[in-house]
């Protein structure tokens, strides 16, 4: 979803596979929305397609070339060097919009949006919706929690486990089976693990960036506090 342009619809060009929209600005500025859908099992060939829109984004442009060119859609398995290496795109989506897969992606010619949201769809889906928009930030009514569970460390932590286990001594019976002496060596790593990283909950939202763990949102929540 493409928010923010100020535009009104001009004409649509069915260039198959890919729909293109062509939008104004109410500066006279031409937008090119392009949707594009590549199968996960194409019975085309990849290179065939990476062509197709290669010679549909240098054909536009030639058309208006003033023109902004935006390319969005659901690309599966194809590669992101491919659109920015040979139509001179860029990717504006850097979150997994299908579980760890970023697989719903926009992409654009100028960098035109300063906000770019990946949300949960209110219906059930596979897919994630990504919303590019400029403006004030948007805030998610239907984000969800999920209470996760983490080991703290430290140094302080490390120190203390180090000095112990300098000092410890793990006994095993020497005429016990492989499997009894796995299963006791087990049980006393497992023992020294949660008496020296004991595990911990907290909440994560689906809103938070990807790259913030249970571990660092802990951290973050308590310097804020």
């Amino acid at each position: 979803m493409i928010r923010g342009l100020g535009s009104k619809l001009i004409r649509y060009f069915n260039t198959n596979p890919k729909l293109t929209a062509h939008l104004r600005q109410s500066s006279g500025r031409d937008i090119l929305v392009g949707a594009l859908y590549h199968q996960p099992k194409p019975t085309y060939k990849q290179s065939a397609l990476l062509d197709h829109v290669e010679n549909c984004v240098d054909a536009l442009s030639i058309t208006f070339p003033e023109a902004s060119v935006v390319l969005a859609g659901d690309f599966n398995s194809l590669g992101s060097d491919d659109h920015i290496s040979r139509c001179a795109l860029t990717s504006i989506v850097d979150q997994p919009t299908s579980g760890t897969s970023n697989l719903d992606r926009i992409y654009v010619s100028e960098l035109n949006y300063a906000n770019v949201k990946v949300v949960t769809w209110a219906v059930k889906s596979d897919h994630q919706t990504v919303v590019a928009y400029n403006g004030p930030h948007k805030s998610t009514y239907n984000k969800r929690r999920e209470r996760c569970v983490f080991r703290k460390r430290s140094p302080t932590q490390h120190a203390v486990f180090l000095e112990h286990v300098s000092q410890a001594r793990i006994e095993l019976q020497s005429d016990a089976d492989a499997q009894s002496n796995f299963d006791d060596m087990y049980a006393i790593m497992k023992n020294l693990l949660d008496r020296f990283y004991p595990e911990q909950q907290i909440t994560v939202s689906s809103t938070d960036p990807r790259f913030v763990t249970p571990a660092i949102k802990a951290i973050l929540r308590r310097r804020i506090d």
